[in-house]
């Protein structure tokens, strides 16, 4: 009602207005649309901005949300929290589907990645006009941003890496000071190891990039820099890492299964290497180790150098509110509200002038944080850095085990980086590329109708009735919208160079052929994964469906009690997630105090590190798979059993048969279908094993755990190479069809047997 009335007035004092000079005209004018102004509705609604974060900063960025809205009338923040688990793809779906938000929170290693794939709006035009002073924050945080002189997010919050130890041990190892070099560093550790009983003197996993690659740039060498690698650097550093594992000073098997926050406060590790997140981790979870530990900066080689870590804001191009999207992120990036982010979530501001607040200055375990800061270095500005970083990891394992020299190692991953930065030239016209895909699209759709032809007619006669097609219709659209046309789409897309860099830029993708298909068969990790895939379905099918078969025929024993309770147990496990089922058995396989040492402790037996030792990791996690699946075949073979007429083993039994020829010629046979059902399903799980490893091993160590399908995840959803990713799942495909066909012929074959 009140903008009804002061429209109207503004209606009368147009009417009135015209009975004075035109002179005034121009003047009413303007009070007319200030009257109109202060006139809105009431429920007008306030500007709105997107905003994502992730993990815990997706919890606690309300609270900064509503200062700024404070500080700003009229202005709402719509804040979304993302798990980062699954961050990443929900940032490339959002970009890909035109539904990204305003402004996001992004890891600084995925920046590269999402500028190539055009999404992130350009800031150096922003940054001109405003007060935000751009060399205020840490050089490493400004690399992350920076792009040829291009700004494309804005530094948030930064972590880098440093040293936390067990003061009180140190001192029982005659060391008040943590040692400032590589050589001190070396003989400290050789003091703590000789001043405790077991455990190590630190934990240094053998394929963690950014550790390598903080040791690698303080020894001198640089990445992507004229050439992939520095040589000489890169086999100083290796050197010098090995002899911690050559020496047992650190486990070359067993750190990547224990519990490290409970190693350190046994002493297992009382040094191990970590972020500013540990600090709080630590207060909260080992309160009795109050005092007796603290942080040191890393020991220096020929220079200082940590990592830079931590996020930054970027700004979407499809951002319709540019202007608000950089007033937010501006105030997110300026010294009072990095202190007062500290305060709110702990982490460490990106902007110097933010150190000075004395809830930074003062604590003095983030000393050795501000310290680091000054020199961290962020990885190179390379979209396909996540893949790099893999390669990294794969070639520094095998020269820390000793597998191939820190030459040749520095050789083979300066090749596979130089092949993977390899871009293509090749260009292809639009409709060249729609012309093909169709061909591709109707070959098997044709086909199937060849097959469909020579098949039986549904109906006597051959003729087909229309009002059968009509209603077969809907099924058909549907299966054809959610399974057959994505099939044919992969199958297409498995024949294209289809990466992050056409992602959301089609005309950058091509078609390349068999390229791909080729390409696998000269890949180690892929051929790695293939074996392993085939050991772990020929090992674990015949022990699944054995040990199932077993448990089935115990439990439809006459001489067995409490059935109904064993049926549960087992089938129990099949229910339970897979998370939940890898925690219980990270404890299990743990090489400290897991259950299996310990038993192995009694037979006299020295522990063994389950998921660590390339020999051990695979058949531990085939046993983990058995133990969790085999209840589901064990209730359908229960099924089975007894569906057999007793009269058999009545009939049997007057002929005096024993339990065994029981067992021979009547059950075996008996089952013969049910067990064909089992084995073909079964043997078409475990070829698709994936959980097993992504959850426990991450496919090492040294890729002895790696599958196909677990590679196939990292190629598609982690570095993007989708058509490489798409080839490998054809290939799999192939395997599946070729072992099932092999599996109903064996079949038919044995039903002339019995």
């Amino acid at each position: 009602m009140k903008f009804l009335n002061n429209l109207k007035n503004a209606f009368k004092f147009i009417f009135y207005s015209t009975r004075y000079s035109i002179h005034y005209t121009l003047t009413r004018v303007l009070v007319i649309g200030a009257l109109l102004c202060l006139g809105r509705p009431a429920n007008a609604q306030p500007q709105q901005l997107t905003v994502w974060a992730m993990g815990a900063e997706g919890k606690l960025i309300r609270q900064a949300a509503e200062i700024f809205e404070k500080r700003n009338p009229g202005v709402k923040i719509v804040t979304q929290a993302i798990p980062w688990t699954g961050a990443h793809e929900k940032l490339v779906t959002a970009v890909v589907g035109d539904m990204a938000p305003d402004i996001s929170q992004m890891g600084t290693t995925w920046m590269p990645e999402f500028r190539a794939m055009n999404a992130l709006q350009p800031l150096n035009e922003f940054l001109a006009a405003s007060k935000l002073d751009a060399g205020d924050f840490f050089p490493g945080a400004r690399d992350s941003n920076l792009y040829r002189d291009q700004w494309y997010g804005l530094p948030w919050y930064v972590d880098t890496r440093v040293m936390f130890y067990r003061a009180d041990m140190a001192e029982r190892a005659g060391y008040k000071k943590f040692p400032g070099n590589w050589e001190e560093f070396y003989k400290f550790s050789k003091a703590l190891i000789s001043s405790k009983k077991g455990g190590y003197a630190f934990a240094l996993p053998t394929n963690d990039w950014q550790i390598f690659l903080m040791f690698y740039w303080q020894n001198g060498g640089e990445l992507l820099k004229g050439s992939p690698l520095t040589a000489g650097k890169f086999e100083e550093t290796i050197a010098y890492l090995k002899r911690f594992f050559d020496e047992k000073l650190v486990p070359l098997e067993g750190g990547h299964d224990t519990d490290l926050l409970t190693a350190f406060e046994s002493g297992y590790f009382p040094v191990f290497i970590s972020g500013p997140w540990m600090i709080s981790q630590l207060e909260t979870s080992k309160p009795q180790l109050n005092g007796n530990w603290t942080t040191a900066p890393l020991p220096a080689g020929k220079k200082r150098a940590s990592f830079m870590g931590g996020c930054n804001f970027v700004m979407f191009k499809s951002s319709p509110r540019k202007a608000l999207a950089w007033k937010f992120m501006e105030f997110m990036a300026g010294p009072e509200m990095q202190a007062k982010w500290y305060a709110i979530s702990g982490d460490l501001p990106a902007s110097i002038k933010a150190w000075s607040a004395p809830s930074l200055s003062k604590n003095p375990k983030l000393a050795s944080f501000r310290k680091e800061l000054d020199t961290a270095k962020a990885p190179p500005q390379a979209p396909e850095w996540e893949n790099i970083a893999g390669t990294i990891n794969d070639a520094v394992e095998e020269a820390v085990f000793g597998r191939i020299t820190a030459q040749a190692a520095r050789e083979k991953l300066s090749t596979r980086i130089e092949k993977i930065l390899a871009k293509s030239e090749r260009q292809q016209s639009t409709a060249f590329k729609i012309g093909l895909s169709l061909l591709l699209f109707m070959l098997p759709i044709c086909a199937v109708i060849l097959y469909l032809r020579k098949g039986p007619r549904a109906v006597a006669g051959g003729k087909a009735q229309p009002i059968a097609s009509l209603f077969l219709l809907p099924a058909v659209l549907i299966l054809a919208i959610f399974l057959f046309i994505p099939i044919i789409a992969s199958f297409i897309a498995s024949m294209t160079n289809w990466n992050m860099y056409g992602v959301n830029d089609w005309s950058k993708i091509v078609f390349v052929g068999l390229e791909n298909y080729a390409g696998l068969f000269g890949d180690p990790v892929f051929l790695a994964g293939l074996r392993n895939t085939l050991v772990f379905a020929f090992m674990g099918v015949p022990i699944s469906v054995a040990l199932s078969l077993a448990m089935a025929l115990a439990l439809n024993a006459q001489i067995l009690r409490a059935k109904a309770f064993f049926r549960v147990a087992y089938f129990i496990p099949v229910i339970t997630t897979m998370v939940a089922v890898a925690i219980i058995w990270r404890w299990l396989y743990n090489p400290e105090f897991g259950l299996f040492n310990l038993a192995l402790g009694h037979l006299g037996i020295s522990p063994q590190s389950w998921l660590s030792n390339r020999w051990l990791a695979l058949p531990s996690l085939i046993l983990m798979a058995v133990w969790k699946g085999f209840g589901y075949n064990t209730i359908i073979f229960v099924a089975a059993l007894q569906s057999i007429p007793d009269s058999l083993y009545e009939s049997i039994a007057l002929d005096g048969a024993n339990t065994r020829q029981e067992f021979w010629y009547i059950t075996l046979p008996m089952l013969r279908n049910t067990a064909f059902f089992v084995i073909v399903m079964t043997t078409i799980g475990y070829l698709q094993f994936f959980a097993e490893p992504y959850i426990m091993t991450g496919g090492g160590p040294l890729n002895s755990t790696m599958s196909v399908v677990l590679y196939m995840y990292q190629q598609g959803f982690k570095f993007y190479n989708l058509g490489y990713a798409s080839a490998m799942a054809y290939i799999l495909f192939g395997l599946i069809f070729a072992f099932t066909t092999l599996q109903f012929r064996v079949q038919k074959k044995l039903e002339g047997t019995f």
